[in-house]
């Protein structure tokens, strides 16, 4: 289990840091890449969810341009829009 897990870690830091757009690469792959080995199994799955979503829906979401729908309002969800609130700042 814990090299299925780990496997699943590195494919999703691989897919997180290459969405397709540039936005999405740098608020949803430098977050993945931060927490790294230390995202919990519950956290590998909600990632891997919403990197199914569309690069521009994660982008307004994130922002906070548009509200995040119940299936992605996740908590990893809200640490990356905390993240990406900090970046700002």
């Amino acid at each position: 289990m814990t090299g299925d897990l780990e496997t699943r870690r590195k494919r999703l830091r691989y897919r997180a840091a290459r969405t397709g757009t540039r936005e999405t690469d740098i608020l949803l792959g430098e977050f993945v890449s931060r927490q790294g080995d230390r995202m919990a199994p519950e956290d590998v799955t909600q990632a891997e969810r919403l990197l199914r979503a569309s690069d521009a829906d994660i982008a307004n979401w994130v922002s906070g341009r548009t509200p995040v729908p119940a299936e992605f309002d996740t908590p990893f969800m809200g640490r990356l829009k905390r993240a990406a609130m900090a970046r700002r700042r």
